[in-house]
Parts: C-alpha cells; sequence; structure tokens
C-alpha cells in the first residue's frame, strides 16, 4: 500500500521522460522538476541513463535510471518496488513511452498515475491513468474524440514560461547579432525547433525569397538540432545554427519568432519568445491558434507560403505593428503563462488524484 499525504503535505513523485533529445516537452519537465523542487516536493526524474535530460538534471534532481521497458515486467516490478521504498505517490510521464510505462504501473501496482499529453496523436495508455492533462484544447479534444474513455479523467493545463529566465534583454548586448556577425540593424527571423516536417521549416524558406524582394538584407535563423535538405541551404540569407543551449540570450534581439509548424499542440517557443518582447507570427494550427489569439502574435493559414511571406514582409516594414504585438504578448505571458499558476492548478490535480479534496 503506498503512502498517503495530508493535507497541505508536500507530495513525493516521480516525473518521467523518456525521450533521449530533447523537445519541448523534455524542456518542460526539466524545468517542471526544478520548479516543484523549488516549492518543496519531494521529486525524482526516471530518464534512460545517457538521455539529454539525465545530463542536464545531474546533481539537481535525483535520478531514477530506466528504460521504461514493459516486457518482461521485471522492470516495471523494480520501478514499482522504488515507489513503495520511497513512498512515491504520483508518476507523471511525459512522453509516449514513459506513459505506457506509468499506465503499466497502475494496473499492476495501483501506483497513482498522470500522464500530460504532449502530442496530438491520441494513444490507449491514456485509458488507464488516474488523470490525462493535455497541453491545449485543441489536444484534449482529438484524444476525447478517439478515446471517449477519458471522461473526466481529461483536462487543459498549458505550459509556462519563466520569466527569470526570459525576458527582454534591452540595453544588454545583442548576442544574436554578434554570433551572426551581421550589423545591428540587421532584421533577424528566428525559427526554433527541432529542423523537421511537422515544425515546417521548410515552409518558412518557401516563403523567404518574397521577404528578400522587399528587405533584400533580412536573415532567416533556424536554431534547433536537425539538418535542412541540400536545396533549401541555397535560399539568400539562411542561416542554420543547429542546437543551443543559450536561447535564452539569443531569442530576446530576434525581430520576429517565427513558428511555421504544421501541427503544433502547444508551441512553448511561441509563449518564450512573448515573454521575451519579441513579436511572434506562427501558423494558425492546434495549441498555437490560442496562443496568438487576440492579438498576442500574428497568425497566418497553416502551409499558406504566399500569405506567410506577405505578413513577414508588412511586420518587418511597420515598427508600431510589432511594438503592439509585444505589449499584448508580455501581458499574456505575465496573465496565462505564468509559473506560480502553473504551479498551483498542477498542485490541485495532484491534491485530487491522492484524494486529499
Amino acid at each position: 500500500m503506498l503512502r498517503r499525504a495530508t493535507r497541505f503535505s508536500r507530495v513525493n513523485l516521480v516525473l518521467a521522460s523518456s525521450n533521449i533529445g530533447c523537445n519541448g516537452a523534455v524542456m518542460y519537465t526539466r524545468r517542471l522538476a526544478s520548479l516543484l523542487a523549488t516549492r518543496g516536493h519531494r521529486v525524482w526524474l526516471a530518464a534512460q541513463e545517457d538521455s539529454w535530460i539525465a545530463k542536464a538534471t545531474q546533481g539537481e534532481i535525483p535520478l531514477l535510471h530506466t528504460k521504461f521497458s514493459r516486457w518482461p515486467l521485471s522492470e516495471v516490478d523494480r520501478v514499482a518496488a522504488f515507489c513503495r521504498q520511497e513512498g512515491i505517490q504520483i508518476f507523471h510521464s511525459h512522453n509516449t513511452r514513459a506513459s505506457h510505462f506509468g499506465a503499466l504501473l497502475k494496473v499492476r501496482h495501483g501506483v497513482h498515475s498522470i500522464a500530460h499529453l504532449h502530442a496530438n496523436h491520441p494513444q490507449l495508455h491514456t485509458w488507464f491513468h488516474d488523470r490525462v492533462l493535455a497541453v491545449s484544447k485543441d489536444t484534449l479534444t482529438r484524444h476525447r474524440y478517439y478515446l471517449a474513455g477519458l471522461g473526466k479523467k481529461g483536462a487543459v493545463l498549458v505550459n509556462f514560461v519563466d520569466p527569470k529566465q526570459f525576458h527582454p534583454r534591452e540595453g544588454r548586448g545583442d548576442a544574436l547579432r554578434a554570433l551572426l556577425l551581421v550589423a545591428a540593424e540587421t532584421p533577424v527571423v528566428v525559427v526554433i525547433g527541432e529542423i523537421c516536417s511537422r515544425k515546417g521549416q521548410d515552409l518558412a524558406i518557401q516563403a523567404w525569397p518574397g521577404v528578400l524582394r522587399m528587405h533584400p538584407d533580412a536573415r532567416l535563423v533556424f536554431i534547433g538540432q536537425g539538418s535542412l535538405p541540400d536545396h533549401l541551404l541555397n535560399v539568400r540569407g539562411v542561416t542554420v545554427l543547429g542546437h543551443r543551449n543559450d536561447i535564452s540570450e539569443l531569442l530576446p534581439h530576434a525581430t520576429i519568432c517565427l513558428v511555421p509548424s504544421r501541427d503544433e499542440p502547444f508551441g512553448l517557443v511561441a509563449i518564450e519568445a512573448m515573454a521575451c518582447g519579441v513579436p511572434v507570427v506562427a501558423s494558425a494550427v492546434s495549441g498555437l491558434a490560442d496562443i496568438v489569439a487576440g492579438g498576442a502574435g500574428a497568425s497566418y493559414p497553416a502551409d499558406d507560403t504566399r500569405a506567410l511571406s506577405q505578413i513577414l514582409t508588412e511586420l518587418l516594414s511597420d515598427t508600431q505593428a510589432r511594438a503592439n504585438l509585444v505589449a499584448f504578448g508580455l501581458e499574456r505571458t505575465r496573465l496565462m503563462y505564468n509559473p506560480a499558476v502553473h504551479l498551483t492548478e498542477l498542485e490541485r490535480h495532484y491534491t485530487e488524484v491522492l484524494g486529499l479534496k
């Protein structure tokens, strides 16, 4: 029988991230671990030993190394024994493999399980958790459409951005243009995220020649792991910086942050840019559409490269329009995406799952 906390006590929990590399879900998990620990909760991180998140949190958060193997059942039983030994009350998973593992822990050993949905494609594991948290209304709607069994277990919990890490850098050196070796007045549009079809970097490049006709010195900069096909690298003004650990130092100096995704459950980089005082242009898909709605950002129909080219061209020409987006974006991050609001809502879910209402 797992130990239960009393009302108002802190929670013993495992945050589980099964990805080897780094993406939005992994980055969220890493930041959440620190936030929960600072709040006084007792937090372990379950991750693969050679994963990015295990290395990034080494010495900060206690690690439970696992490959999340579901067969044979010995690994599930080992982690369940660890949970009993340490009085773990909740196993909170953040990637598909980890969530399947958490579902099995719940069914086989009765470990309270919460799955955090950072992707739009439905998964059968969602039937078996105590609670399922989705990063956007659209993500939850899609899962409910295919998996009616979610019922009242499903809820929306949007991501947060840390204002101590992501904030305007006015009056400080321009690390971005110094890295690019361009003049201070050069317009720079940044696209941040793993280079892949879903993130739409190819669409940004297709739209770029139209931007150059009005802004010939503008630069389109990609930050993220992966590589572009050779034929896309021949477009003038395009730079690929690869994976960077100093995004919070570079992003505040961008002229525009572009999020051209074909599909995006949430869009963490969009709220990071808004918190940095950078205007956001995003495709009107899924959770991204919610983030930029009401003037907090500019949106365009997904896959419409002509519309994208036009909106970038107009914004680069209109200082006041960019300033308006910045003002709305900063206010939205303060009200909707701040860590305190996020943590209070998450703790409510923990309390309800543990029956401590």
